[in-house]
């Protein structure tokens, strides 16, 4: 019997555009897991894109939600990393598990010990809480499709550049501070209203992706050998970085979307698997619903142990985008996935559970 009582917003039904918050899923962590108290949850796309044209077989009544920060109060056996009281963010895998024990919209959530990560105590647990399925998701474009160094506080140069397409997604924003973080110079796209905002995370350049000639721009900016990585994927960016890609000899684009029609046929187009460091090489070799993921390395302790915790201390990594907060709990996270549905930009929509205490 779990000590704690929590409660959680199911979604009752496939498509079910409205939440009913009842009694959630009881803790109960394996070995590896930690139960998080949760301060904040995240939105993201995907939570819409569930409820409107489902694209995972999920076990309804479920429980939505990726991303979490609060406090932990409960360690599996074999947990190392974390201690009860302190301070953390985790990437839920309901998506994939299928376990709604593992979701983040509800009140106590568990979360693998691979994907937590400490949080300082400089940084707000509503702003930590924007950044573990988008981390997860570019580094697994990055370091497992992409094959970059893994990140450093101190990185040595690579010469060499990638353009991130859509560098003031959530995504995106996580992606340009990974890759300067590996060495490599950062171009981006954005709005013109954001080029402030993605140089301030590390992008060299920026390039208005509404512009007619935006193409032609990034094919002169960019070399033989440089990469190219679609982070928003919205329609016509694939094509547009396939163009490029193709223009500097370049086959592998990771997208966070599946291709799109007509694409070059030289051009590979892989959708991130956004989850893949949570799970072991063994694990994710036998998900039947996950995409495509690169090489085997297990990059989640050096991203989540090694270097986030540091890199947050130390200003190095910064929480952005900056977190829209909807105070109320999880009566709100409906209002909190229509709003994404219609759009934010250089924000991400985050629900008050527990608060920061």
């Amino acid at each position: 019997m779990s000590a704690f009582k929590n409660e959680a917003a199911w979604i009752m039904v496939e498509k079910a555009k409205e939440m009913g918050v009842k009694q959630g899923p009881a803790p109960d962590p394996a070995a590896d897991e930690v139960v998080i108290k949760v301060a904040y949850a995240a939105i993201n796309p995907s939570d819409w894109r569930i409820q409107d044209d489902p694209f995972l077989k999920l076990p309804y009544p479920f429980v939505l939600g990726n991303d979490v920060s609060g406090t932990v109060v409960q360690i599996g056996s074999a947990v190392t990393k974390f201690k009860i009281g302190q301070r953390v963010i985790g990437h839920n895998d309901a998506l994939v598990s299928l376990n709604v024990t593992h979701a983040g919209f509800q009140t106590y959530s568990t979360v693998r010990e691979r994907v937590v990560s400490a949080v300082p105590d400089s940084l707000p647990l509503a702003s930590a809480v924007v950044l573990p399925l988008a981390v997860d998701t570019a580094a697994t474009g990055l370091y497992y499709d992409l094959k970059l160094p893994l990140p450093s506080l101190n990185p040595i140069s690579t010469g060499k550049t990638i353009l991130i397409w859509g560098g003031a997604s959530s995504c995106g924003s996580c992606a340009i501070q990974l890759a300067v973080a590996s060495g490599w110079r950062v171009i981006t796209t954005a709005s013109e209203t954001n080029f402030d905002y993605v140089k301030s995370l590390g992008a060299s350049e920026a390039y208005d992706y509404r512009s007619p000639d935006v193409v032609d721009q990034l094919k002169a900016a960019l070399r033989e050998r440089d990469l190219v990585f679609d982070c928003v994927s919205m329609p016509g960016a694939q094509s547009a970085c396939a163009e490029i890609l193709t223009s500097i000899g370049g086959t592998l684009l990771p997208t966070v979307l599946k291709a799109e029609k007509d694409l070059p046929g030289n051009v590979e187009v892989r959708p991130v698997f956004g989850l893949a460091p949570a799970f072991s090489a063994i694990e994710r070799a036998s998900l039947s619903n996950a995409w495509a993921v690169g090489d085997a390395s297990d990059v989640a302790t050096a991203l989540w142990h090694d270097f986030m915790p540091k890199a947050l201390e130390s200003g190095k990594f910064q929480a952005k985008p900056d977190p829209h907060v909807l105070k109320g709990g999880l009566t709100r996270v409906q209002e909190g996935i229509d709003m994404v549905r219609k759009g934010v930009s250089a924000k991400k929509v985050v629900i008050e559970i527990a608060g920061e205490v």
